[in-house]
This record gives C-alpha cells, sequence and structure tokens, in this order.
C-alpha cells in the first residue's frame, strides 16, 4: 500500500502557521514579563531609626509594610497614609508613637501621641496653655518615650491698695508768744493714695506683687505749729528778762533735808533741784510765781519735765504744793 504525501504547498502553510503562533507566544509572554516588571516597585521604609527596601507587587502602603513585616500599633503615624497607591521609588515613613506624661491642673494625664515637640504634643492631646504659663521642657524641645511636661498656670490681677500719706509738720514764728513756748495753729490729717498693684499667682497662689501705678485720693493736711520769738519777758517785781527759752513743767517744792544741794552747797531760797539732761546745772532760771532761781541740785523723783523748788520753811512748800508753771531759761 503505497503512503499519502501531502501537496508541497499545503506543508508549506502548516510551518507558516507554526511560526506565527510560536511568535504570537514569545510577543505575549514580553508582554506580560514587563506588565510584572511595571507592577514590581522598589519601596522604602523608615521604621523611627530602621531603613528597609522591599519589592511590592502593586498595592497599597499598607501592603509594602505587610511584606516588610512591619507591625503598626495604636497612635503610630505612617506617613503617606495607609491606603496611598504604591509608586516607584516611595519613600515610607513610621513613626512610633510615645507615652508622655502631663502634670497640670493638679492633676497627671498620659499622653500617647506620634508627635514629638512639646508644642504638638500639647495641641494633639487639646491641652491648652495661655501666654503666661510656664511650660517645662521648652515648647520646642523634643521628647522621648517616658518623659514629663509639666505646666504652672500663671494669672495676673489687679487689686487696689490704699496707703496713708502721712501729714507733715510746718512750724511758724509768733511774736506774740515767748521763746520755747509752742502752739497747734491746726491739726494735722493724714492723707489717703490708692496703689493699683498686679499681683502674679502661679497655681493659683500669689508669688510676687507690683505697684503698677499710685492716685492721691485725699491730700494730707499738713500740722501747723506757732513757736515764739519773744526774748524778753516783763516780770511782776518790775523790769523785765532775758531768755533763750521757756518750758512749762511740773513744779513742786521741797525744804531743808539735812543734806548738801548736788553742786556742794547748803540749800537756801532760789536753789532749784532738775534733771541734769534737761537743764543743766549752773543754769539761770526765773519761774513764774515763784522768781529767780538756780539749778544747783538734783532728785530722785526730779526727771524730764520736772523741778522741785527750795522754799524756807516747809509751810511754804505745802502752800506751793504741785502746779504747772513757764521756767524761763535765762540768757
Amino acid at each position: 500500500m503505497q503512503a499519502y504525501t501531502p501537496p508541497r504547498e499545503t506543508a508549506g502553510f502548516f510551518r507558516s502557521k507554526l511560526v506565527i503562533i510560536g511568535l504570537g507566544v514569545v510577543v505575549l509572554a514580553g508582554l506580560i514579563l514587563g506588565v510584572i516588571a511595571q507592577q514590581n516597585k522598589e519601596i522604602k521604609i523608615v521604621d523611627d531609626r530602621k531603613s528597609y527596601e522591599v519589592t511590592v507587587f502593586g498595592g497599597t502602603v499598607n501592603d509594602a509594610l505587610a511584606k516588610a513585616g512591619i507591625k503598626l500599633y495604636d497612635r503610630d503615624l505612617v506617613e503617606p497614609g495607609l491606603k496611598t497607591r504604591l509608586h516607584e521609588g516611595m519613600k515610607i515613613t513610621v513613626t512610633r508613637a510615645i507615652d508622655v506624661n502631663v502634670i497640670a491642673d493638679g492633676q497627671t494625664t498620659k499622653v500617647r501621641t506620634p508627635l514629638r515637640t512639646v508644642k504638638e504634643i500639647l495641641r494633639d492631646a487639646e491641652i491648652k496653655i495661655s501666654p503666661l504659663d510656664k511650660v517645662e521642657p521648652q515648647l520646642d524641645d523634643e521628647l522621648t518615650n517616658g518623659d514629663i511636661i509639666r505646666i504652672t498656670r500663671v494669672t495676673e490681677k489687679t487689686v487696689f491698695e490704699n496707703r496713708t500719706i502721712a501729714f507733715k509738720t510746718e512750724r511758724q514764728p509768733d511774736n506774740r508768744l515767748y521763746r520755747g513756748i509752742t502752739h497747734v495753729v491746726r491739726e494735722g490729717k493724714n492723707g489717703v493714695a490708692q496703689r493699683t498693684v498686679k499681683v502674679t499667682l502661679e497655681d493659683g497662689k500669689e508669688v510676687k506683687r507690683e505697684v503698677v501705678g499710685e492716685k492721691v485720693v485725699k491730700e494730707p493736711v499738713n500740722k501747723i505749729v506757732a513757736f515764739g520769738t519773744l526774748r524778753e519777758k516783763t516780770v511782776s517785781r518790775g523790769g523785765s528778762i532775758r531768755f533763750s527759752r521757756v518750758m512749762v513743767m511740773n513744779a513742786t517744792g521741797y525744804t531743808y533735808t539735812g543734806h548738801n544741794t548736788a553742786s556742794g552747797i547748803p540749800p537756801r531760797p532760789g536753789v532749784a533741784a532738775v534733771d541734769p539732761e534737761v537743764i543743766p546745772l549752773g543754769t539761770k532760771l526765773y519761774i513764774e510765781g515763784y522768781g529767780y532761781a538756780t539749778a544747783l541740785d538734783v532728785g530722785s523723783a526730779i526727771k524730764g519735765n520736772k523741778i522741785d523748788l527750795f522754799f524756807a520753811t516747809e509751810a511754804q512748800a505745802d502752800r506751793w504744793g504741785r502746779r504747772k508753771t513757764k521756767v524761763y531759761i535765762l540768757e
């Protein structure tokens, strides 16, 4: 039996078809590989201080993190966002959240945040501060896990305080008064000044007071005292005396005690016992109602504005008794 041999034209047709099919397969494979190559992307991931480079077939940022085996925890920050589509050469940054304690207003608040500066952390935690508040560390300082932020609340208020303005004493000469004699012409009255005070408080406790203003609301009234300038006095026995000053003193009388005076002489009428710190011994005097005398004696009870006058008899001393009288210090 003789085998069938196809015509030469038919065999050529089948060979051409196989070549075309083969070329198609090659082209298709190339296309597929090209698409795969385009979908594979080189991605860089920075996880805090660690860096990773991964090749990811298409997908999102979340897919890249999963490919790198990176787990996320509460408040960790990923930039760009997890749903962002990947592109060749993309850089993904993971900032790990830290725990920070904020002490303010008498309580401690635990804040978990991916932010780092004090200012950002407070804003993230919705903790408000005023321009006067004290914050430690400073607002631009960066924190690490476990750090503490302390806020001291600072407030200011204005108060008003009254201050006494002491009156002054004016002295006016009066030629109707003897030297050493004074007379109050007008009593003084204190004035009042109102101070404006800025009070600073830290966490409710006063730490500073500053006077920022003051005004007089009541003027003081000065005291006026007239002082005598007369240096001559007409005495009861006629004539006149010249004196340097006059004093109103508590005068008593005494008589012989059996002892000499402090000056060493026997007592006699015209001797006066004085306080040497007020009237020096040896000073010449004129006492109204008594007459001329000399300060020659002292006494344990004669202190300050007191004078003791010698009388010849006890009866005379008793009649004098105790009285206020003017004592002239003679020139």
